[in-house]
């Protein structure tokens, strides 16, 4: 690589990390080329991303932001899962693909300027999905009416029942 490809290269990485509200580093090491594939594809299907930089890059394009203490994690391969909308999304995406595939092994993240350890990334894996979230707040929203329904109907149903 040139110099100026290197430039453009940080240059590229710093936008994904900015850009991205979670960005996962992960070791890819034993997994297959068909099996990358299946992954970016999980991954573009959450409005995400895997791609694989250099690790000299990825620390210069870190350098100087919040997302610099990441900079433990670059040794060895290591692949960028950037995710766009949904962290949460990503998160699983690469927790139920390392579930069935034991060579990825999740080393890390950075969300919204806060470095995770790989334990914490799990955790925020297993955390219900924003759909299922809405529902149980709108639950909640819908009980107290529907208790002040049922105990408004208690008297009746009583005399009914007499």
């Amino acid at each position: 690589m040139e110099r100026a490809e290197k430039e453009a290269a940080v240059e590229t990485l710093a936008g994904k990390f900015g850009q991205a509200p979670i960005a996962v580093l992960a070791d890819y090491r034993g997994l297959t080329v068909s099996e990358i594939t299946e992954l970016r594809a999980k991954l573009r299907a959450v409005d995400g991303e895997l791609i694989v930089a250099k690790n000299t890059l990825t620390r210069l394009a870190v350098a100087g932001t919040d997302a610099s203490g990441i900079g433990q994690w670059l040794v060895g391969p290591t692949a960028l899962a950037f995710g766009y909308q949904d962290p949460a999304a990503v998160a699983k995406a690469l927790h139920g693909f390392a579930k069935d595939n034991e060579a990825l092994e999740v080393k890390g993240a950075v969300m919204e300027g806060e470095v995770l350890e790989a334990d914490k990334v799990k955790k925020l894996a297993l955390l219900p999905g924003r759909d299922e979230l809405r529902a149980k707040l709108l639950a909640l929203f819908n009980t107290p009416a529907t208790q002040l329904v049922r105990l408004l109907n208690t008297p009746g149903q009583q005399l009914v029942t007499v």
